[in-house]
């Protein structure tokens, strides 16, 4: 595993929304792979693998984190990457799909992917 994460998002949107909207949320993407730019929207793998080609990682490195089960949750799991399903309502899960990791809101995840940080290092 790198020493360094990567925050890239696969929208299913197009670039002049996504850029706008970027400009709006405060974070800043390493990365943003949009619907227009894959040619598909997601649950297709076509965004998936855009953005997997782009950072160059193997699957095993790679996490995928969503609120949409069907649209991020089993794209993600049928291409073999660790999951974390942010269920912000409390939806019983749609599909005979399982998730690595589910949490509740965002801060969650946060404390999550510190948590994995801190165990990497040792």
């Amino acid at each position: 595993m790198r020493d360094s994460s990567f925050l890239i998002l696969i929208t299913n949107t197009d670039d002049d929304i996504i850029r706008e909207t970027e400009k709006t949320i405060g974070v800043k993407f390493d990365e943003i792979v949009t619907a227009q730019q894959a040619g598909a929207y997601k649950p297709s793998h076509k965004g998936f693998h855009l953005a997997r080609e782009r950072l160059g990682l193997p699957k095993s490195e790679i996490w995928h984190a969503g609120f949409g089960f069907k649209y991020d949750i089993v794209p993600a799991t049928e291409l073999g990457y660790t999951t974390v399903w942010v269920n912000r309502q409390g939806e019983a899960r749609p599909v005979n799909v399982k998730e690595t990791f589910l949490v509740g809101d965002m801060q969650t995840l946060v404390y999550l992917m510190q948590g994995i940080e801190v165990s990497m290092r040792g």
